[in-house]
């Protein structure tokens, strides 16, 4: 058995250590732990590991078939994400113990803090002691066992799994609700507490799903096509869009759920313009050739960065909002380009790993298809806080989506309307994401970058609370960006236009002199070379394009991608519908799509004067309307209209 000192070695040090000794088969003791965070994290041997003394937070967490015993008290978070193995506690744990579990025995002999269990999907859950309020918060599936009291709202939300209370239960959540405990399952429970040697000589209530709210009461019907570059319909006020809207509200009774983004006029990119009249010249045929597109973003903490052939990158979409033939056209597209892909909130598939030459892997706040062994072999990580389409809020998949395949990979139960929490469960606040960001560091061995996908709201705000918490880069959606699924309202309504996000993201950056130290990338409505050329100009380091790509994949933009019956097999995990689309020639369109940006962004940066598509700045453009003149503070030129839009012709 090895020995570890924390009072003389580093965590990051420490789990090196245990790594490696767990890939030798050899168990550790670790003494002096000294309540520190994050011991054990990204362990995937069975081995055991001994804590003498209490550990802090997200003790276990990430790691995948250990066998861990702490001798006294835990912090929040205890074996988050858990694949497999066991964590035995002799003394209390904090709040959210076993979040997002999968499949892990996690055993406390003591109490467990509020929100026990949020998120679980697999795997057992036990407290011999009593729970604080809302264990089993959005558990997914497994079982929570409590031989003391259960806390208030017990269960609240649950779409799965099953909670047993030896105790008093103080009240029940949204949902829930108490039935008969089978035989069965009393005598599972008891073979459980045998093996660990917990004793109970009780009795036992269940509590379950009632199954009120697993799905809206009315399906949303398909609605009469809208081309979505018409949809914000003409200049009458009962136009046909506000009518369809009426109609559909007087049947099912609540807000509009639909797909794509915002489609009320809003200021945007468009509404500024390069200085240098740019329409008439002629660009070299070598000019990508000639200027200097290469673009690196997330070494800021000393991780390998995401190394990228010219600054765009594939925006975030989920397998499940998307079918997995146009994830693997994405992934094979962005591969021949020579850029990044990113797996959105769905999860990592294998093919989608092995045909995408960069795969950057997003965490959600359900933990939707999150494990340490995905995080181990991606290029970059990154949290979702929110997007642009629904700024503060969760995703949404409609029931029609949550196919076998996909509830498997997200751990949810199958054919319910999923809506994913608002908030991470271990996030309250800026200082919690420090702590969850080091997670994410120890777990990879702090290899790749960590980034954050921000929805434009708070700019200001948490622009500062990113670069301060120390993220290797920040993609920041506009509110023109798109979704699968969200509120109509919120759509249209909730959320800053992606002009105003740079501008503001800048000015943030400023403030506390982060500018050229934490890279934004920018989202929201790009749709060519010239849109990333311009906000490029305005700071960002790149810019990610979803729906632009898709539609050079054969989207027809119908707006119906929360139905789940699209046509052309893009937005629908139905396999009669997915045999339409031709994954190999989609992704050759996506990626001549992608070549001609890059063809755009270097010819504008040539004729420009520039030699470095990142020596583009604010003095190479003006603002054709006051709108976007007060948000860029750019000089107004209204006299730039006529030749906004450059049309360089190649030379030859």
């Amino acid at each position: 058995m090895a020995t570890i000192d924390l009072a003389a070695t580093s965590v990051r040090e420490a789990n090196e250590l245990i790594r490696n000794y767990g890939a030798k088969g050899e168990d550790v003791d670790v003494i002096n732990p000294d309540a520190r965070h994050h011991i054990g994290v990204g362990l995937v041997h069975d081995i055991k590991v001994h804590v003498q003394g209490s550990a802090g937070y997200f003790c276990a967490g990430l790691t995948d078939g250990g066998r861990f015993e702490i001798d006294n008290n835990v912090g929040w978070g205890l074996a988050d994400n858990m694949l497999g193995g066991s964590v035995i506690v002799r003394g209390n744990a904090g709040a959210i113990a076993a979040v997002a579990i999968r499949g892990a025995d996690v055993i406390v002999h003591g109490n467990i803090g509020s929100r026990a269990g949020q998120v679980m999907k697999e795997g057992t859950l036990l407290a011999a002691g009593s729970a604080n309020f809302m264990a089993g918060y959005m558990m997914y599936g497994g079982r929570i066992i409590i031989l003391g009291e259960s806390g208030e709202k017990l269960g609240q939300d649950m779409t799965g799994g099953n909670i047993y209370v030896g105790g008093k239960i103080n009240s029940l959540g949204t949902d829930a609700h108490q039935i008969d405990l089978p035989g069965d399952e009393e005598t599972s429970i008891r073979e459980f507490l045998d093996r660990y040697q917990v004793p109970f000589t009780g009795s036992f209530q269940k509590v379950v799903n009632a199954g009120k709210k697993l799905r809206y009461d009315k399906i949303e019907p398909r609605v009469r096509n809208v081309p979505f570059f018409v949809a914000s319909g003409n200049s009458d006020y009962w136009n046909e869009k506000v009518q369809e809207d009426i109609h559909v509200k007087s049947v099912i009774g609540r807000y509009r759920i639909r797909g794509y983004g915002a489609t009320r006029p809003l200021p945007h990119l468009s509404d500024i313009a390069f200085k240098k009249d740019i329409s008439t010249i002629s660009a070299d045929t070598n000019v990508v050739d000639k200027i200097g597109l290469a673009t690196e973003i997330g070494g800021r903490n000393g991780g390998k960065p995401i190394s990228l052939s010219m600054p765009v990158m594939i925006a975030p979409m989920s397998y499940g909002a998307l079918s997995k033939s146009t994830k693997i056209a994405l992934a094979m597209a962005s591969k021949m380009s020579g850029i990044s892909e990113n797996t959105g909130e769905g999860g990592m598939m294998d093919k989608q790993r092995e045909v995408a030459g960069q795969l950057i892997y997003q965490c959600l706040s359900g933990r939707l298809g999150w494990n340490i062994h995905d995080m181990q072999r991606a290029d970059g990580l990154e949290i979702y806080i929110s997007q642009g389409a629904k700024p503060g809020l969760g995703g949404q998949l409609m029931a029609k989506k949550v196919t076998k395949e996909i509830a498997r990979i997200r751990g949810i139960p199958e054919g319910i309307d999923l809506r994913s929490p608002s908030r991470h469960p271990d996030v309250l606040g800026a200082d919690d994401l420090v702590i969850k960001i080091e997670e994410f560091r120890e777990a990879t061995g702090y290899r790749v970058p960590v980034s954050v996908k921000l929805g434009a709201g708070r700019i200001r705000d948490d622009i500062k609370i990113a670069w301060k918490d120390g993220f290797d880069f920040v993609e920041l959606d506009g509110l023109q960006g798109s979704t699968g699924a969200a509120g109509n309202e919120v759509l249209e309504f909730v959320g800053i236009p992606t002009l105003s996000a740079i501008q503001e993201s800048m000015d943030s950056l400023d403030e506390v002199g982060g500018r050229g130290d934490m890279p934004i990338v920018l989202m929201g409505g790009i749709k060519d070379g010239v849109d990333a050329a311009k906000a490029i100009a305005l700071g960002a380091h790149a810019v990610a394009v979803g729906t632009s790509a898709i539609i050079a994949g054969g989207c027809i933009a119908c707006l119906q991608c929360h139905v789940g019956q699209c046509v052309v097999g893009i937005a629908t995990q139905d396999p009669e519908h997915e045999k339409r689309y031709d994954t190999p020639a989609e992704a050759l369109h996506i990626h001549k799509y992608l070549e001609s940006m890059r063809w755009q962004i270097a010819a504008i940066t040539d004729a420009l004067g520039h030699k470095n598509v990142h020596e583009l700045g604010r003095d190479d453009l003006v603002a054709l309307t006051p709108e976007a003149a007060e948000i860029t503070r750019l000089p107004y030129a209204p006299e730039y209209r006529q030749s906004a839009q450059p049309r360089i012709r190649e030379a030859g």
